[in-house]
This record gives structure tokens, sequence and C-alpha cells, in this order.
């Protein structure tokens, strides 16, 4: 299957993550969300991304912050993003290539921290610098 370049638009549900590497292989530049609650998707995701432009940010923000944010959306069961900090320990199953922290809210001077890191990268990605 040929996949040239998709709008934005179309390709914001794609959930299969095979679909995802073939829509990034075809030459689509892609954000994609993704909490790593376990070191198993971690590795998954470095051998289903490899050869792929890769950069990998952890997403972060303080407790309070998460659970204010879980109730105000109201799809979230409140704790769960405790559950994931305390218990799934999401964010130590290896390194990031960078780190943000999101506790004040995302502006456009976060935003252009992340695209100036991002261009200014150089060797391989965090998700495959230990092997996975």
């Amino acid at each position: 299957m040929h996949l040239d370049h998709v709008s934005a638009r179309s390709a914001r549900h794609v959930t299969d993550p095979g679909e995802r590497r073939r829509l990034a292989a075809a030459g689509n530049d892609m954000v994609v969300e993704h909490v790593i609650e376990f070191p198993d998707w971690r590795r998954e995701l470095a051998q289903l991304l490899e050869g792929l432009d890769v950069f990998l940010v952890g997403v972060h923000c303080e407790l309070a912050e998460l659970e204010r944010r879980e109730r105000l959306r109201g799809d979230r069961r409140v704790g769960e993003g405790r559950s994931h900090l305390e218990v799934d320990l999401i964010h130590a199953f290896g390194p990031y290539d960078l780190d943000v922290d999101t506790t004040g809210g995302v502006d456009p001077t976060l935003v252009e921290a992340v695209l100036t890191s991002w261009r200014a990268r150089s060797g391989p990605s965090a998700l495959t610098a230990n092997g996975w």
C-alpha cells in the first residue's frame, strides 16, 4: 500500500501503531501522544519506529495540576495520573530527548523550546539510545 502525504485532519485519529509507522515512513511529519505505561511498550515502540526520525518528549506536570486537569476533563478517572506516576512509574523506563514541564500550561515559549531542541538534536533518539 502506497501512502502519500496526508493532511493533519485525516491522520488525526489514527490509533493503530502500524498505521502510524506507515504514515511516518511515507514522509509525513507526525506528533503522536502516547503514554508509555510499561517498559515493554517502550521496547515495542523502539522496534516499531526503528529507522525513523524520532524525538521523544517527556511531558510532566505537578501532581496537583494533573489531578485538577483530570477533574476538569471529566473523561478520566481521578487518580489515574497519580497511578501512572506512582505505581506504573511511567517516566522511569528510560530517558527522553527532551523533558518539558506543562504545570503552567503550554504557551508559545514552550512550543518554541521543543522545536529548538528538535532542530538541534544530534545522534540517535533516546528511544533507541539504550537499545530500546
